[in-house]
């Protein structure tokens, strides 16, 4: 979830126009998403373009979406998974163009809908998806130069900024802003849990790099807000700025609630069995919880700039991500329990 930014719709117009040719008349901010987007239309059709501020954050994301574009049209024209997004690219053949002090990527609209809470439904559908996805592996590779995100390493980058983060919110904040207050009242009480949290993603960290793993082409986010259907009740996976080379677990984790009903399928369209690494799999259940709260923390404490992008990273730790922290040893060890008979 994002807050709109301070970004002029008229001149986002101008420049849909000059740079795109599309002769549009309309923008509507979409807060779903955790980067600023909108909905353009017009005469020309309808759009969706993703703006990307200069901060820290958004030079990131700048980075991988120039490694996104090239793999969305390697996705599409292998055949591996066509139904994907597809960037526009710019009159002069830019993948990006800017406005004001923003940054902006411009695809064509899908018409089709978020799959939300009708997520876990799906997961026999998307589970070959994913399957799909890894054996094309070699095809993708000899088509990009680079995927957004560096070959999986294991790391846990942000877990001093994490330590930090906590360290400061137990201290004394009287000139706090109240984003900051109301954080350090949100995520306290969930701080024995995020240490043993911490503890347990070393533990898992320590083991995953112990062995060696076979890499394959992971989108890493394929949740119900990444995942589409539209009207012909085919599934679209949106949002490939985080696909990386890492073990298929990376993807696989996050099937837990069905993973293994629906593995069949998954390994049918994979072409191969799915050897799964419990070790890895606890790694990627503690490291994303993890990694979610730290990035909202470190939104709120050092980028954010206005009250309503703090109160746009407060409602997502609150209804999703803290929720996610207390549950990520039950539903780990729900998971290796069922998968004891494979």
């Amino acid at each position: 979830m994002s807050a709109e930014p301070p970004l002029s719709h008229a001149a986002l117009l101008r420049v849909l126009g000059s740079d795109y040719g599309l002769e549009l008349d309309m923008v509507t901010f979409l807060p779903g998403g955790t980067a600023p987007a909108y909905r353009a239309e017009g005469p020309s059709g309808h759009f969706f373009v993703k703006v990307l501020p200069e901060t820290a954050y958004g030079a990131e994301v700048k980075e991988r979406i120039s490694a996104e574009v090239p793999l969305l049209r390697a996705l599409r024209e292998s055949g591996v998974l066509p139904l994907v997004p597809s960037p526009l690219p710019t009159r002069s053949g830019n993948d990006l163009s800017r406005v004001e002090d923003y940054s902006l990527v411009v695809h064509e609209w899908i018409e089709a809908s978020n799959l939300g809470a009708d997520w876990t439904a799906a997961l026999g559908e998307l589970a070959p998806l994913l399957g799909r996805l890894h054996a094309g592996t070699e095809a993708i590779k000899a088509a990009v130069q680079r995927l957004p995100v560096p070959p999986e390493d294991f790391g846990l980058p942000f877990q001093e900024g994490l330590r930090r983060d906590l360290k400061l919110l137990r201290g004394s904040l009287p000139d706090a802003r109240a984003g900051v207050r109301a954080l350090r009242d949100l995520l306290l009480p969930y701080e024995n849990v995020l240490q043993l949290l911490l503890e347990r993603a070393q533990s898992f960290q320590a083991a995953a790099r112990s062995r060696p793993h076979s890499l394959v082409v992971c989108h890493t986010d394929a949740h119900g807000g990444n995942v589409m259907r539209d009207a012909a009740g085919a599934l679209w996976i949106i949002d490939w700025e985080t696909a990386r080379l890492a073990p298929p677990e990376h993807d696989l984790w996050m099937l837990h609630a069905r993973l293994p009903e629906v593995l069949p399928a998954y390994e049918a369209a994979a072409g191969r069995s799915a050897d799964l690494d419990p070790d890895v799999l606890g790694f990627y259940f503690c490291r994303r919880a993890l990694e979610d709260l730290a990035l909202d923390v470190n939104m709120i404490l050092h980028q954010n700039t206005r009250p309503e992008q703090d109160e746009a990273n407060l409602t997502v730790l609150e209804r999703y991500v803290l929720p996610s922290v207390a549950q990520t040893e039950e539903e780990l060890a729900r998971l290796l329990t069922a998968l004891e008979g494979r």
